[in-house]
């Protein structure tokens, strides 16, 4: 799943110790730190109390991240090198795969042979994929009650079960409270304009669109590409129907119903209720002008931010961000967000995104310590979350919401720092002190009171007997789904059956057996 979540997101951490001792490490007497070999070449660390990071040789771990860097990104890491050189002599190097290219790149950097270190990783984006395969380094509980004290403290026994491939864990996962969603944000302004009542429906916000394209020239009303559209089915389709992917949305074509955790039902996703409606919408969208003609070969430049787009898919966090940000560069925009989720269960991802480890670093332990750090040292990750406080955010205090206790965090220029997949360190929500009018309930509502947790969260899906199968039906997928999903065909009922067609000819059915027989295993396990 694409979580693309820019500006403030959610996340400040728990306050609890530092990184201790790795118990079962060999130390000389006087306490101080030695290495030994492992098994991969490498060498395994160990800190304890009497050595710490002086006892520790200098290392610089390569880290890649999906997503675009903001203007500030490198003076962040700089505060947070500061941090890491004092705690465990390490420093991060960061890399970013851009939204365009990362599933090409991603897989890329394992058969290459490419020296790094750390990876962000999610069941969207290539964990098991990458783990059944070998590309990710095996963490036994050992390595991970040693290098990751934090981690273990704040995780439940699950997290690592229900994470693993084949019974053996490759990630440090991020702690779950995320519920799958996503809405539009709009100019409240211009509906305002219009004289249009608070839009609660796609059909209100199709009139919308219609307004002022009618109404306000040199404006393409939605900001959309093909790196997004499949987003908004999402929010339109699968998510108002309560249902997420089984693999993500390039591995085979099932969602499941995630409102029953005793039921099991899979639904492929050009099947669900208004799937083919969706269809003919976005084709109605595309031939009125609601979108460029070259949204389907090239990412949209930020429309929306920069005015030159009234609507654009996102989930709420980047709403109050945008909402922020207009109060400092366009005060007399209202920017809303539009709610099509009121009322209805939020699935959830599991334990799928987090952290993995590059099975061929040689830094394997402190790579473990830093990701442990940054998950939960208050300091660090305050910063990998948020910024530098006092310059892109700043806590101000607590704040009680229906009995759990949330920091506030007050934003001052949160657009600087962000655009990446930081999101495997947040792991607790916070409440921002400046937000749009419901924001605080509906985002809380959205993580506490709408989620819904189903055996099949966060399934690693395993292709090995299916390889090729899932390669060939991938590639239909990524041919066929942007052009249907930015509505750039006169016939979408054709060019559906002309896709499910190609999809059967992939070797769709067996794709589906598999994922059948899998989902079966898991669900019968749970039960």
């Amino acid at each position: 799943m694409k979580k693309r979540l820019f500006g403030v997101l959610l996340v400040l951490a728990m306050v609890l110790v530092g990184c201790s001792g790795k118990p079962g490490s060999e130390t000389s007497g006087n306490g101080n730190s030695v290495a030994s070999e492992d098994a991969a070449g490498g060498t395994q660390e160990s800190q304890t109390e009497g050595g710490g990071a002086a006892q520790l040789e200098p290392v610089t771990l390569k880290f890649y991240f999906i997503g675009e860097p903001a203007a500030d990104n490198e003076k962040v890491f700089a505060e947070i090198n500061r941090i890491l050189k004092e705690k465990i002599n390490a420093t991060i190097e960061p890399v970013y795969l851009s939204w365009g290219d990362w599933d090409q790149r991603y897989p890329l950097l394992f058969t290459s042979g490419e020296e790094f270190d750390m990876i962000y990783t999610a069941d969207w984006a290539m964990y098991s994929e990458t783990a059944s395969k070998g590309g990710f380094y095996p963490l036994t509980m050992e390595m991970i009650e040693k290098n990751c004290p934090l981690s273990v403290a704040n995780l439940p026994e699950s997290a690592w079960s229900s994470s693993s491939v084949r019974g053996q864990c490759y990630i440090i996962p991020q702690n779950n409270y995320f519920s799958n969603h996503y809405g539009f944000m709009i100019r409240g302004d211009l509906r305002e304009k219009y004289g249009m009542d608070k839009i609660t429906t796609v059909d209100q916000l199709e009139e919308y669109m219609d307004k002022v394209l009618e109404n306000e020239p040199g404006i393409i009303p939605l900001d959309i590409s093909s790196d997004n559209a499949e987003m908004y089915m999402r929010a339109i389709v699968m998510y108002p129907d309560e249902r997420w992917y089984l693999a993500g949305e390039h591995t085979g074509v099932y969602t499941y119903d995630f409102t029953d955790p005793a039921k099991l039902e899979l639904t492929p996703f050009y099947e669900l209720p208004g799937f083919e409606e969706h269809l003919e919408r976005m084709m109605r969208w595309n031939q009125k002008g609601f979108l460029s003609k070259s949204d389907l070969t090239t990412a949209n430049a930020e429309r929306f931010e920069a005015g030159k787009s009234v609507v654009k898919i996102c989930n709420i966090t980047e709403a109050n961000a945008a909402w922020q940000a207009a109060k400092v560069n366009h005060p007399d925009w209202n920017v809303e967000y539009v709610n099509l989720l009121e009322g209805k269960r939020l699935g959830s991802t599991g334990y799928s995104q987090g952290v993995a480890f590059n099975a061929r670093s040689r830094n394997i332990d402190r790579a473990m310590m830093a990701a442990d750090l940054l998950g939960y040292d208050p300091e660090l990750n305050f910063l990998i979350n948020s910024g530098i406080p006092d310059v892109h955010n700043k806590v101000v205090g607590t704040q009680e919401y229906e009995g759990r206790e949330f920091r506030q965090v007050e934003a001052i220029n949160p657009d600087a720092y962000g655009g990446y997949s930081f999101w495997c360190f947040s792991n607790t929500p916070s409440i921002p002190t400046e937000s749009f009018e419901g924001y605080t309930e509906t985002m809380l509502s959205y993580f506490y009171d709408q989620a819904a947790h189903h055996p099949l969260d966060g399934m690693a899906f395993l292709t090995d007997n299916v390889a090729t199968e899932v390669a060939n039906t991938s590639n239909v997928l990524m041919e066929y789904l942007p052009v249907l999903y930015l509505g750039f065909t006169d016939d979408p009922k054709a060019m559906l059956a002309e896709f499910q067609q190609k999809l059967k000819d992939a070797g769709i059915d067996a794709v589906n057996a598999e994922m059948e027989r899998q989902a079966q295993e898991r669900f019968d396990a749970a039960q």
